[in-house]
């Protein structure tokens, strides 16, 4: 079976890694071993060949012995196998030597390595060719004969011949596979302890970090982890913003949850919103269908103002349904342009003067009137004036005033629509802003679905504003905003 878990993988990976880095390590040293040998070979070898011509009695009255040399072939064949010696002139050519024929493979060596051995400043190790492998290179001793002064060739001297080849590659392989192993096995238990007991507090951490996640799963998303964010590692990081992240859907789904509810409680609403002037308007149409040749032309006209009076009714609320509808769908910023506020102001202003005379009503404007110019969706911001307006027109009677100030503060413009009516009640100041809600304090119904209020929070939402609200009972109301000027 495969494990899955991030500490067995870790602890895969650091063996593999770890036995990787062994394996470089042993061939490191391997190589590193075997330049020393060949430096201390040679080293110590390096008049090897001259001591062969002194001892061997080479060279006669000046001239190379090639007896004696065939002796010397012979008897170093015999008695000191690891070293072969060969005879070569001043090209490089292989003239004689004391190896197997069969096993001789270059006809010339190369006189370069030759040439740096016999320098006085000589630097080892130096290889040279080695005759019985033509890719192959082996330190070695030379000297000139039948002298340096008048030299008509070389013995050349290879240290380490084929016989010591074979018999040392065997022990070496033999001894450094047996330490090899050793040192990589011992090498790799101890670092591989050591990863294990660094890895572990590491996953538990993980694991303790993944239960708690598991736990908020199991509360459907209703209970944070609990996990305390604080500095460290990259792991209290991760716990910080998991935490924070946890946090984040609790809220939302509280906000889903509300939503929800309000969604639920505004179609209740709105069901009984329509069924009652749904059904008054259906009498009315049924009588003056039943009772259309008993009616006089007067109750007749009366029944008809009604029908149109809850048809209206209802036309006003559906469209006020659409509208918060369309505003509810505006997730960017509305399209806008530059325009005069105070110009705005007194345009709806205007547009309510009659309703206000016959309600005797006052409307005025106070404040700035030369402000800069504000950049937003004049349509929509017409539509939150109208709306605070005429929720002010319904709560205040004959004698009462109703003004909109415009001031300028360094933020931007500061805006307040202020009536001395009636007032709202503490317990519904909170509820105002909800659709279909109504205040039972009106003096004149109208027609109005109780959308408005919500309507106009949800436009200055969308001009990145926000309304509040102050009322005292028997005093009257205001509501105001903030709307930011660009620089």
């Amino acid at each position: 079976m495969i494990v899955r878990t991030l500490y067995a993988r870790l602890a895969t990976t650091l063996a593999l890694t770890l036995g990787f880095a062994g394996l470089i390590y042993a061939l490191f040293i391997f190589a590193a071993v075997q330049k020393n040998i060949q430096h201390a070979d040679q080293s110590l070898n390096r008049n090897l060949a001259t001591t062969l011509v002194a001892e061997r009695n080479l060279v006669n009255e000046n001239e190379l012995d090639e007896q004696a040399l065939k002796q010397t072939f012979s008897d170093y064949m015999s008695v000191n196998p690891s070293i072969e010696i060969y005879l070569i002139d001043l090209s490089g050519k292989i003239l004689s030597y004391s190896a197997d024929p069969g096993h001789v493979h270059r006809t010339h060596v190369s006189l370069k390595p030759i040439e740096a051995f016999l320098r006085e400043d000589a630097i080892f190790p130096i290889l040279g060719d080695d005759p019985r492998a033509p890719e192959r290179q082996k330190v070695f001793s030379v000297t000139p004969i039948p002298s340096a002064a008048n030299a008509k060739g070389y013995l050349y001297v290879i240290l380490r011949g084929e016989e010591y080849d074979r018999e040392e590659q065997f022990a070496r392989d033999k001894e450094l596979l047996y330490l090899s192993g050793w040192v990589i096995a011992v090498a790799l238990g101890i670092s591989l302890l050591i990863g294990l007991l660094v890895f572990y507090p590491l996953t538990r951490r993980l694991r303790r970090l993944s239960a708690r996640i598991d736990d908020f799963r199991k509360s459907d998303f209703k209970t944070p982890p609990g996990i305390s964010p604080k500095a460290g590692d990259e792991l209290n990081q991760l716990e910080g913003n998991i935490q924070l992240m946890a946090q984040q859907i609790v809220r939302q789904f509280e906000q889903l949850s509300e939503q929800d509810t309000q969604r639920r409680d505004l179609f209740a609403s709105l069901s009984h919103d329509l069924r009652t002037p749904l059904a008054t308007l259906h009498g009315y149409l049924e009588t003056l269908q039943l009772k259309s040749d008993k009616l006089t032309p007067e109750e007749r006209e009366t029944y008809v103002a009604r029908a149109m009076q809850f048809s209206n009714r209802m036309k006003i609320l559906v469209d006020e349904l659409f509208e918060m509808a369309k505003l509810d769908s505006i997730h960017d910023a509305p399209h806008s342009e530059p325009f005069a506020l105070p110009e705005l102001v007194q345009d709806v202003l205007q547009q309510f003067e009659p309703a206000a005379e016959k309600a005797g009503v006052k409307l005025n404007m106070s404040g700035d009137t030369e402000l800069p110019f504000f950049d937003g969706n004049i349509g929509m911001m017409q539509r939150v004036f109208e709306n605070l307006v005429s929720n002010a027109l319904r709560h205040v009677e004959k004698g009462d005033r109703i003004s909109v100030s415009l001031n300028a503060t360094d933020q931007g413009i500061e805006v307040a629509v202020s009536d001395s009516g009636c007032g709202i009640e503490a317990t519904e100041l909170g509820k105002i802003f909800d659709p279909l809600y109504q205040v039972n304090n009106s003096h004149r119904g109208g027609e109005h679905s109780g959308l408005g209020l919500a309507i106009v929070r949800r436009i200055l939402e969308l001009h990145d504003s926000d309304i509040h609200v102050a009322s005292t009972p028997g005093q009257g109301t205001s509501f105001s905003f903030s709307l930011k000027i660009p620089a």
